[in-house]
């Protein structure tokens, strides 16, 4: 009887994720709210193993008797229904492919993407935490100074610990010729999120030859904003000062995040050697060759376009009393937009229910009218909020389209073809 109603609340559950995932709506509900966007991306991107669940648990339900009158056969047959549902997913995962290969033909290396008869593809499938046999990680390296370290302990001895970077870079690398520089700045609201997530693209880049920083931050239940900003451009010093000991190349810099640390790091890229956010290391060059955006939020004044509202922003995230429309612009990246800004690549998932596609589409608009630098924007077909951070079709196409404008960015910026990885193995099969 226990196992009979678990198994019934499974089928309730999975079914009304999968719907939600096809249709990318999602009521709202407040508490639980982090979970459920978890939720659909899981589904989204992981359909494989849940149907590989449904199967064990159908099995077990069978063996207990569990089927055993007309309604139990109902949701039997829901279950089934939902299991051809997921099987649609998982082959809609390829309208990505086709998407990012026709978002970067005009600089690709003709490399064709994994497909479902790739080695590659499945590896990738099979093993959701995947880590490249060639890539060493560098783990909770500290990048602030003595005073700086100090001061974080009034908030709390342990915020110490949120000042810390990873490095991951391939064991062959030569230090001899720095290599350039991938730094990844972790999602989360600005109240949660780790730099260990396991971001495919991480990975998939320092196997491809960029020395990657994923960094940690002070978050904003203990630390206001701009503590956060502040923080990232403290790493940003280190990785300029130090990077080269593990191969990297200092002059050239890329940031990237998603969500909240993809606002982060774009203001971060818009606001180079801004001495108010550089406290204690003013004259520190902090700007950047190159700035990707994953589901980010780019505008904080408009309240379509977060589901957070600027109210709270204001309050609960920057500390504030009230509403300050004057420090909510000055930190969006919408309204930070110059003329020689840095060029930017920019990814949206079609079915992103807690940052608006739309957000993404005006922040590029903007770009364009305002910015001669290069912009890319690639939609994410059927992908929700944090369907990167899942080892997946799509966050794995995803990973390659990176690598290779970012190769196409360092080429522009007249370091020759960077490419050298990739001719020498071909890891799309």
């Amino acid at each position: 009887m226990v196992f009979a109603i678990i198994y019934y609340t499974l089928v309730l559950l999975f079914a009304c994720l999968t719907y939600a995932s096809v249709e990318g709506k999602i009521p709202v509900v407040p508490r639980l709210q982090h979970f459920v966007v978890f939720g659909l991306s899981l589904i989204s991107e992981w359909p494989l193993p849940v149907i590989v669940l449904k199967i064990i648990l159908i099995n077990i339900a069978s063996m207990l008797g569990v089927f055993r009158g007309i309604i139990p056969q109902l949701f039997y047959i829901v279950d089934l229904l939902n299991m051809i549902g997921l099987v649609v997913i998982f082959i809609d995962a390829d309208e990505a492919r086709r998407a990012i290969e026709q978002a970067i033909q005009s600089y690709s290396d003709q490399r064709e993407l994994p497909t479902f008869s790739s080695e590659t593809f499945w590896q990738r499938m099979v093993i959701p935490h995947f880590v490249p046999q060639n890539v060493f990680q560098y783990a909770d390296i500290c990048y602030v100074n003595h005073s700086e370290a100090t001061e974080a302990k009034k908030d709390g001895f342990e915020q110490v610990n949120y000042l810390t970077l990873d490095i991951y870079a391939r064991k062959d690398i030569s230090r001899s010729t720095p290599k350039p520089v991938f730094m990844y700045i972790h999602g989360g609201e600005w109240i949660r999120g780790d730099k260990a997530s396991p971001y495919p693209l991480i990975r998939h880049l320092a196997e491809v030859g960029w020395v990657v920083v994923s960094i940690n931050y002070r978050l904003a239940s203990t630390a206001f904003y701009p503590a956060q900003l502040i923080d990232a451009k403290r790493a940003l010093r280190w990785v300029k000062q130090n990077i080269e000991h593990f191969g990297g190349d200092p002059k050239f810099i890329a940031v990237a995040g998603d969500d909240a640390g993809g606002q982060i790091a774009a203001v971060l890229a818009l606001t180079p050697n801004k001495p108010e956010y550089q406290p204690g290391f003013e004259n520190v060059d902090t700007s950047v060759k190159a700035c990707v955006l994953i589901n980010a939020i780019t505008d904080l004044v408009d309240d379509e376009q977060n589901l957070w509202g600027s109210d709270y922003f204001s309050k609960k995230i920057a500390g504030r009393q009230t509403k300050d429309i004057t420090f909510l612009k000055e930190h969006s990246p919408l309204h930070l937009i110059k003329d020689d800004s840095v060029p930017f690549l920019v990814f949206h998932g079609d079915r992103d229910t807690s940052v608006p596609f739309r957000s993404s589409s005006i922040f590029v608009e903007e770009f364009k009218k305002k910015c001669k630098a290069e912009i890319q924007f690639i939609s994410i077909p059927g992908g929700h909020h944090v369907y990167n951070l899942f080892s997946s079709p799509r966050s794995h196409y995803q990973a390659i389209g990176v690598e290779q404008w970012l190769n196409h960015i360092h080429s522009e910026e007249g370091n020759g073809d960077y490419a050298w990885v990739s001719k020498e193995n071909d890891f799309s099969d």
